[in-house]
């Protein structure tokens, strides 16, 4: 005999959160930026622990534990991020995406990402690729040992490249001492004009040596650290 279930009701389906980013926003000090962001639960049931992560594009830049929020809590905080070099240089809104492992069961899983309002700007941070000074010589007619004599150097080098300013943009700083080794890289002794590959010094006394190492420096400001040091020889001795 067959017992059928009469007058019973279903059981209610357990109540739900639903995670949102309910605001966004974000700002630049220096290098760094700061995002700050608010979590809401809009569902009818509490939300365990989660983790909302920050992008830029499509580069991972940062996250945040968010705690257990009941129905209708929110959870505000601010994190500040260093840029990663994988960045392109560009102009990016930041978006921001709460529980990005989707370890929360929510209502909808979609709409859980919000983009800033205002956009932040990744400048260039990638020095020019610089193989250095090749040669640096001039020419002072013997004999040796006379009086002081002043003359020209003439430096030369392959032209650099960058990722994002142009061969024809790019300046290179020249660096001058008498002792191998000891260039003070901070100020440079000339500056080319831009897209150069060769640069005359003026005239300089031969009664000491000359050392020079030459570095590239992009629209940016970014410049290449080879240490390719040349001694300057005479070629009419």
């Amino acid at each position: 005999m067959l017992v059928g279930l009469c007058g019973g009701s279903a059981l209610a389906a357990p109540a739900r959160p639903d995670l949102t980013e309910a605001a966004v926003s974000a700002s630049q000090q220096g290098g760094a930026l700061v995002v700050t962001d608010v979590v809401r639960n809009r569902g009818a049931g509490a939300a365990p622990r989660s983790t909302t992560a920050y992008f830029l594009g499509q580069t991972r830049v940062g996250r945040r534990l968010v705690p257990r929020l009941r129905a209708g809590a929110t959870s505000r905080g601010s994190v500040t991020l260093a840029i990663p070099r994988s960045v392109a240089p560009g102009s990016y809104r930041v978006r921001v995406c709460s529980d990005v492992a989707r370890r929360v069961v929510e209502i909808d899983e979609r709409n859980n990402c919000r983009v800033s309002a205002h956009a932040v700007e990744v400048a260039d941070r990638t020095p020019p690729v610089f193989a250095g000074l090749v040669s640096a010589t001039t020419c002072i007619p013997g004999p040796v040992g006379g009086p002081t004599r002043s003359s020209p150097y003439g430096l030369k080098w392959s032209p650099a490249s960058d990722a994002v300013t142009p061969a024809s943009a790019l300046v290179y700083d020249i660096f001058q001492t008498n002792a191998a080794g000891t260039e003070t890289f901070s100020i440079p002794t000339y500056t080319t004009p831009p897209g150069a590959s060769t640069f005359t010094t003026p005239p300089l006394p031969d009664d000491r040596p000359y050392y020079f190492v030459v570095r590239a420096r992009d629209g940016a400001g970014n410049r290449d650290g080879n240490t390719a040091e040349r001694l300057g020889l005479n070629l009419c001795l």
